[in-house]
């Protein structure tokens, strides 16, 4: 007797780690898919958006220093 309730305890361990590692493996697929690719995708729009900035700021001081210049 007891060596099935020994059976009936590992085998409740091995399917209480396979629940667990089946939702480790939802979350996993989760971040892989989905989450990850959409912070990828705003670190790309951001630095987008950085670098437009930045020609803009360029493109602006140039003007201001040829207005600076004809004005001596």
């Amino acid at each position: 007797m007891p060596k099935i309730c020994k059976a009936a305890e590992y085998e409740n361990s091995i399917f209480s780690l396979a629940k667990a590692l089946e939702k480790t493996q939802k979350l996993l697929n989760a971040l892989e898919n989905v989450i990850i690719p959409q912070y990828q995708q705003k670190i790309r729009f951001i630095l987008a958006t950085l670098e437009e900035r930045e020609r803009e700021e360029f493109a602006k001081l140039k003007k201001v220093k040829a207005k600076m210049e004809s004005r001596k």
